[in-house]
């Protein structure tokens, strides 16, 4: 107190217009901090000024969260990084985008504070809102009806200058701009920067493009304009399991502080309040049944937009119990073998799916490898044909939803090509370890089925789960991912598309009868056909 006194004698001696405008700035700043003092969370700030605050367990948790990760941390240290998810409209977005800004100014009130969300109309109503309560209970603040003035109950002000899209505090370094996803933000510093929501929804999330260009915006903007010591924080739900949740996590995963606070708590799920199984959220916008909410969703969307994982615990079309119960420690005997092809659609690197299958003594499918993956128009025509020669397969079955003259022709173009390689004086006939006979030992066949893709998957959903398709050992781990993680409304994933043609055309494609034995590759009368 001594040194404040000593301050305001020196300011008693300044001409009357410089000592009015210190002690002005000397009231202001006073309030600040006995407001920062006061009032220490965006929760505790929002109740002081907003009766109709409701403060819940986790939004409780979130405002001690917020405050550590708006505390200046000391040089050298790395700064915050805080990831928040939790069901939709129970408060996130105004407790940490809107309340959340308040409280970091009135903390540090030269911070240059960026938000930025799917779209710039959303992150215009936050700024709006921000600087509305900053007018409402801030220094200059008056009476809307009367104009009087009204007790400076934060410290911090508007300046003159102010467009809802980027504006400054009265006499400070600090604003706020805001912005959707994809803004470039030239000569924009941030030193604090709040991601809400970077997908409108799950459409946009399953978009790869999409996504791509949400990860080349971070890379390339969000990221460039955050300053060693600033903060970045993303609230947000989590639509798919390779979102900008997932994105930022894979390139600092030790760096971020996750919360995550699902409608109703579920064993091995992730619940930062560390409730018991079953028990409900607290919705501060009033009593909510969750159990109810949940049987009027689909097990995606509940997963996602209310438990705060976009892959449900157990799947959704296929489940790990199917694959484990009916799991094959060998491969048996098979009567027909062959390899099923999703074909890469632009063959430039994009995924193919190529599994081979085939049936055993009881007419059952078994999968039994997989050669999938990120292959061009010339890899997975080659990889199936290895395939089909390594496993004896005596028919090569690719889906023809387009291009089925091209992806025939390409097929066989590509056994002829392997042919030509195995010929050459120091192959000795065999290529990648696998004999390639002059004549093709396989017949290349076109597949079509009815309806979407998980229309066609209902036979081999059906089988797994019954035990009529087993697979062997773990050598198809990948594939069981992929159908374990695949939801309804996703895309597809290749591995299952090639799987589904395997099983639909070995159980019901054409006239079919068991042979008499187990045939060896290339005596193409032997098994089912």
């Amino acid at each position: 107190m001594a040194g404040t006194d000593a301050l305001f004698e020196r300011a008693a001696r300044l001409p009357p217009g410089q000592r009015a405008a210190f002690l002005a700035w000397a009231n202001q700043e006073l309030v600040r901090r006995e407001a920062v003092r006061k009032y220490p969370t965006a929760g505790a700030l929002a109740m002081a000024l907003d009766p109709t605050t409701v403060q819940t367990p986790d939004l409780e948790m979130i405002d001690r969260e917020l405050a550590a990760a708006q505390h200046v941390r000391p040089e050298g240290e790395p700064a915050a990084r805080l990831m928040i998810s939790k069901p939709s409209q129970t408060g996130k977005s105004l407790r940490v985008a809107v309340w959340g800004t308040v409280h970091a100014l009135m903390r540090h009130p030269d911070w240059r504070i960026i938000v930025v969300t799917h779209s710039e109309d959303l992150a215009l109503t936050h700024s709006e809102a921000v600087r509305n309560i900053i007018r409402t209970f801030g220094t200059g603040a008056r009476d809307s009806l009367t104009g009087a003035p009204l007790p400076d109950r934060l410290g911090i002000g508007i300046g003159k200058k102010s467009a809802a899209s980027r504006w400054q505090l009265a006499g400070r370094e600090g604003g706020l701009v805001a912005a959707g996803v994809g803004t470039a933000l030239p000569g924009r510093p941030a030193d604090y920067m709040l991601l809400d929501d970077l997908f409108a929804g799950m459409l946009q999330a399953d978009s790869p493009a999409h996504r791509k260009q949400v990860r080349v915006w971070w890379d390339t903007v969000g990221s460039q304009r955050l300053g060693p010591q600033a903060p970045a924080v993303m609230i947000g739900t989590r639509w798919n399991e390779e979102d900008a949740h997932a994105y930022l996590l894979s390139l600092e995963p030790d760096r971020w502080r996750v919360l995550n606070f699902p409608a109703i708590a579920e064993p091995g799920l992730h619940d930062s309040l560390g409730r018991e199984p079953g028990v409900q959220l607290v919705n501060p916008r009033g009593k909510t049944d969750w159990s109810a909410v949940r049987a009027t969703k689909s097990e995606r969307v509940w997963s996602s937009m209310y438990q705060g994982n976009p892959t449900p615990q157990d799947g959704t079309l296929f489940s790990i119990k199917w694959f484990n119960r009916w799991r094959l420690d060998r491969e048996p005997p098979l009567y027909r073998r062959i390899v099923a092809i999703d074909p890469a659609e632009t063959g430039k690197g994009d995924q193919a799916g190529i599994i081979a299958a085939g049936t055993d003594q009881y007419g059952g499918v078994v999968l039994t490898d997989d050669a999938s993956g990120a292959l061009s128009a010339a890899e997975w025509p080659r990889k199936a044909c290895l395939l089909a020669l390594r496993t004896g397969a005596t028919e090569v079955v690719f889906e023809a939803y387009s291009a089925a003259v091209t992806y025939e022709r390409t097929l066989k173009q590509a056994y002829k090509d392997l042919v030509a390689e195995a010929a050459d004086l120091d192959k000795d006939g065999i290529v990648e370890g696998v004999r390639v006979p002059d004549e093709r030992p396989f017949h290349v066949f076109p597949w079509k089925g009815d309806g979407n893709a998980l229309v066609r998957s209902t036979g081999l959903r059906n089988a797994m789960s019954t035990g009529w398709c087993r697979v062997v050992r773990q050598k198809l781990a990948t594939f069981e991912f992929m159908a374990r993680t695949w939801m309804e409304g996703q895309h597809s994933p290749d591995r299952v598309s090639a799987a589904v043609v395997a099983y639909n055309y070995l159980s019901g494609g054409g006239d079919t009868g068991l042979a008499d034995g187990a045939g060896s590759w290339g005596q193409m009368s032997d098994g089912l056909r």
